[in-house]
């Protein structure tokens, strides 16, 4: 069909229907580029099928008018046992009170623009309609209660989900669906207006410290304990070189502002004593990952403690979490002391399952929630 001219019948059958369905709209440089790299060229076998309404239409047209459609287009003629089943095959997925839905949706599989789907079938159309539904159920939760626990957690959930099971939409497909209303873009639409926290405010001030982002002037007083031995004894790495500590940081200042975790050091009268991270987790980012690094020359005056207090109330307050939670190396008796002073409970105790710089180690798991939290600090 790169030609519409000398069409046979049954090409041009398909492109009368595919124009009937799809209106006439250029295709951009992109948009070819995009459907040539997911999509191939019908065949002659594919469009007598599409003429004779046994098989969907093309998913696209090219500019050059060659028909596209997925690589798997045919796979449901083999799981239906032919082209004249696939009808019975594709309705018999809806049960037999909802035939009018079933037909409804036969009738858009042949239409073939369910471009949306990364794989086409009637189980994933029927996933696509349910995560939907449950996403608008989530956004709807979220606009009355924002911050919602639940609703957090059904609108994560199902923002994964759809992303497993949605393609991209393209400036060719905002045009033939009168607008960017496709599926892709309401997960996107719900994400960013419910899933992506705002930066925090920094820094972070309590009585005795302030939290805040590192800057290349750090580069000495992180040495000054990330270089101890007995200070990554129980971390991931060994002892850093200070050359090493220049290129974390060159690394730390060169990402762009991540807003799903916050790194911040801890300056103490004017020098760091210790850094501490927030990484958020879970369906709808309603948890937190804590981690700490605390310089030992300051040990036993209450500044972990300040500042692990500080993070957490970050972690509840503005990133609205429900639950924070720390891994810890069994026999890192610092830490655990830490989470005991910040009210949470060991809730894993693993023998030898973390392997660790050249052996088994074993693991341990505290968390508080966030009602916790609140009469704690209550």
């Amino acid at each position: 069909m790169g030609d519409d001219t000398g069409l046979t019948p049954a090409r041009q059958v398909v492109l009368d229907r595919y124009l009937q369905v799809n209106g006439e709209h250029p295709m951009t440089e992109v948009d070819d580029t995009y459907v040539r790299a997911g999509f191939v060229p019908a065949t002659d076998e594919q469009l007598d099928l599409m003429a004779a309404g046994l098989v969907p239409l093309p998913s696209y047209r090219l500019a050059d008018g060659t028909p596209m459609v997925p690589r798997d287009h045919l796979d449901p003629v083999g799981w239906a046992g032919g082209a004249d089943r696939l009808h019975d095959w594709f309705v018999a997925y809806w049960p037999a009170d909802r035939r009018d839905d079933a037909e409804r949706e036969w009738a858009a599989y042949l239409s073939g623009r369910y471009v949306c789907l990364k794989r086409v079938s009637p189980l994933t159309i029927r996933d696509k309609d349910r995560w939907s539904a449950r996403l608008d159920a989530a956004v709807e939760r979220l606009a009355a209660t924002p911050g919602d626990h639940v609703g957090r957690g059904m609108l994560g959930e199902a923002v994964d989900r759809l992303e497993d099971l949605l393609l991209p939409q393209t400036t060719y497909d905002a045009l033939r669906f009168g607008g960017a209303t496709s599926s892709w873009q309401r997960v996107q639409q719900a994400r960013r207006a419910h899933l992506v926290p705002a930066l925090p405010e920094l820094p972070i001030r309590t009585e005795r410290l302030v939290l805040r982002r590192a800057t290349p002037d750090d580069a000495d007083d992180l040495y000054a304990y990330y270089g101890r031995e007995d200070v990554t004894e129980h971390l991931l790495h060994d002892a850093f070189s200070r050359p090493e500590i220049d290129d974390m940081l060159r690394r730390r200042l060169a990402e762009p502002r991540n807003h799903h975790a916050c790194n911040l050091v801890v300056e103490l009268e004017g020098r760091v004593v210790g850094d501490l991270v927030i990484f958020l987790k879970g369906e709808g980012h309603d948890m937190a990952e804590i981690g700490w690094v605390i310089n030992p020359d300051v040990a036993g005056r209450g500044i972990a403690t300040e500042a692990a207090t500080a993070m957490a109330d970050l972690a509840f307050g503005h990133y609205g979490v429900h639950r924070l939670f720390a891994d810890l190396d069994s026999r890192n008796e610092r830490s655990r002391a830490l989470a005991r002073r910040l009210g949470m409970r060991l809730e894993l105790d693993a023998r030898g399952d973390y392997w660790s710089k050249g052996e088994w180690t074993d693991s341990q798991r505290w968390a508080i929630l966030a009602d916790e939290w609140a009469r704690r600090t209550t």
